[in-house]
């Protein structure tokens, strides 16, 4: 009997706490989410190079603005008239790279590739950039420092494998070391240094390849040449206050040698 008379009690004070309960509010209207703006591209001449990758469906175009020190840098395209850097008229900014113990690796493997204008600004410390085009009638653009900045401490290796390919490579500042590895014909070379101790190292296989190579410094500048192959020509000017040194070794058929040593 004790038990039914608290069945009723507890069911009675729940009733109770039930019908002394206030109706339950209306909840807030959801309020929209306020995210953060997006990030603005302020380069116009960088963004229009994003446009000209879209709109093109067979080239591959790489766009690249490094500034800071100790980066790491490794681009590889595998194909066809692929491009890193300003278009032909050069409307679109150059390829930049700006700080100090750079390392850069590049890699173009198919014909009709360009880079245009590849730029390494470095004041200390020791970069190191290798750049390697397999394939015929490549194209590179390049500068080390130029204008108002400079390239000091740098080791700059270039590789080529193929037929009628080109380097225009110039250099401005201390302590370049520029080296050539070719297997192939018909390619040419422009490479010039300006500024104090300097090297050049160029290694040829190949036949018809034409070289002018000029180095401009206040301190000894050095060459070192090896070539196998028939009809090369080469054109190597140097010149600064203290003695240069050229070592060639070659074997050849044919070709022909126009050296200028000026020290004052």
């Amino acid at each position: 009997m004790k038990k039914t008379l608290l069945t009723f009690a507890l069911l009675a004070s729940s009733i109770a706490t039930a019908l002394g309960q206030t109706a339950p509010t209306t909840p807030a209207s959801p309020v929209a989410a306020n995210p953060s703006q997006m990030i603005a591209v302020t380069d116009t001449s960088f963004s229009a190079g994003v446009n000209t990758a879209l709109n093109n469906a067979t080239t591959n175009i790489i766009y690249l603005q490094q500034s800071g020190n100790n980066p790491i840098v490794n681009l590889t395209q595998d194909g066809n008239s692929n491009r890193m850097g300003a278009d032909s008229a050069g409307s679109i900014n150059a390829m930049i790279l700006s700080g100090d113990n750079q390392t850069l690796t590049v890699i173009q493997q198919g014909n009709n590739n360009v880079i245009n204008t590849l730029q390494l600004v470095t004041n200390s410390g020791a970069s190191s950039v290798t750049i390697e085009q397999i394939g015929n009638g490549n194209t590179i653009n390049a500068l080390c420092g130029g204008g108002s900045a400079n390239c000091n401490n740098a080791n700059i290796n270039w590789a080529f494998t193929g037929n009628s390919n080109s380097l225009n490579f110039t250099g401005s500042g201390d302590s370049l070391i520029s080296g050539i590895k070719v297997a192939g014909n018909g390619n040419t070379f422009v490479d010039a240094m300006i500024g104090d101790n300097h090297q050049q190292l160029i290694s040829v296989l190949g036949d018809n390849n034409v070289f002018n190579v000029s180095q401009t410094s206040s301190s000894g500048s050095s060459l070192v040449l090896s070539q196998n192959g028939t009809g090369v020509t080469f054109n190597i000017s140097q010149s600064g206050v203290y003695s240069n040194v050229a070592n060639i070794q070659t074997t050849a058929n044919g070709g022909s040698f126009n050296i200028t040593q000026h020290s004052h």
